[in-house]
């Protein structure tokens, strides 16, 4: 049996790659966009490993968070560039002052996320702030983690659940210098339709992207925005509850076949910290501290104490101890799949995703669909 066997529900987070010991598989991109693992049959020895390690068919050991914070940094120059109230830097920055590395998604040249390292604050910095598309983690980078933990390293690798339960397999065992840490993940959407949003954008502005942000808080946390600069100097600013690309990732348009049926999330996880946006934050706190956002900073007791004291240490606390369990239930994305609230209906196989953008950009109605927002993302045909 080889890994694909069990194709359909992969997870995209290439640990079977990384295990070959044919080099016999390689991620290639489905029509959608996604990665999913080729096998050459000439090469494949059947010798089983790469099913075996996939953390879909055997999922890694999970045990349940016990440590609960919830704040912001105390450094607020972090804060503009960061998610979730900055602490995955604080954290971060921990691992980099005792000689550590750390693993994070960032926007390579031609702005496709993919996993990378880094190791001084100032390689840190693209790591930080959310990106709403799958990252693609090369195969080297689970080698990497591998030699630095058996270099005696600390190590920080910041994923996906099923990134991190993909690394979990491939290492096969705890190291005691490994941090682990996911998010409340909602879900991944495709990079194609990212791809192609983006390119949308550059045509309508004339130039090359040069930077870009999925959160931009110049009004505040809740009331973020979507940001473009190009290199010619103009600019793109847009409400993100109007950006036709959030809104369509919101609505689960574009994520993942295997996000609708999450094997990764819940009380239990596989990761030693869970970073999320506090749900209880309005219900306990009357302080103008939403703009800076209320985070939930979740991690388990055996890497409590580094974790703890650098979060203890970096952030300032925000809501009483008796708030955590009421801001930890609404927090879906972290419990439950999301098929109530994404749209579960859509036949990925039947739906095109490649030209979405251009053909809603040239839709503008006055009529409003009862399905919110879907004429937005979709042709009419789609739609009903």
């Amino acid at each position: 049996m080889n890994i694909s066997q069990i194709s359909d529900i992969c997870t995209g987070c290439g640990s079977c790659v990384a295990v070959c010991p044919s080099a016999a598989i390689r991620m290639q991109p489905d029509e959608h966009g996604f990665l999913h693992p080729a096998v050459d049959a000439a090469a494949c020895t059947n010798c089983g490993l790469c099913a075996c390690k996939c953390p879909v068919s055997t999922p890694p050991q999970v045990s349940a968070h016990t440590e609960i914070l919830t704040g912001y940094a105390n450094d607020e120059t972090l804060l503009p560039a960061s998610s979730s109230g900055a602490i995955f830097p604080v954290l971060a920055s921990e691992i980099i002052r005792r000689g550590g590395i750390v693993f994070g998604a960032a926007f390579n040249q031609n702005f496709d996320v993919i996993h990378t390292a880094a190791e001084s604050i100032a390689e840190l910095a693209a790591l930080c702030s959310s990106k709403y598309v799958q990252s693609s983690i090369p195969s080297g980078i689970y080698a990497q983690v591998k030699a630095a933990l058996t270099a005696g390293r600390w190590v920080y690798f910041s994923g996906m659940p099923c990134q991190v339960a993909g690394l979990k397999n491939y290492l096969g065992r705890e190291y005691e210098t490994l941090i682990t840490q996911d998010t409340a993940c909602h879900s991944v959407p495709s990079p194609m339709v990212w791809k192609n949003y983006r390119s949308a954008l550059e045509m309508q502005n004339g130039s090359k992207l040069k930077s870009f942000s999925f959160r931009k808080k110049a009004t505040g946390w809740e009331n973020y925005h979507i940001h473009a600069a190009f290199e010619n100097g103009r600019e793109f600013l847009q409400l993100a509850a109007k950006n036709p690309y959030q809104r369509g990732f919101i609505k689960g348009l574009y994520s993942r076949g295997s996000c609708f049926d999450c094997k990764f999330k819940g009380i239990e996880r596989c990761s030693d910290i869970t970073l999320a946006d506090y749900g209880a934050s309005r219900v306990f706190s009357r302080k103008p501290t939403i703009r800076r956002g209320h985070p939930l900073f979740c991690c388990t007791a055996r890497k409590a104490a580094l974790c703890w004291n650098a979060a203890r240490i970096g952030c300032k606390p925000v809501l009483p101890q008796r708030a955590h369990l009421h801001g930890i239930l609404p927090c879906s994305g972290l419990f439950r799949n999301r098929r109530g609230t994404m749209n579960s209906g859509r036949n990925m196989g039947r739906k095109r995703l490649r030209n979405w953008f251009l053909l809603a950009a040239n839709r503008q109605r006055k009529k409003r669909r009862r399905n919110a927002g879907t004429e937005a993302f979709w042709p009419a045909s789609f739609a009903a």
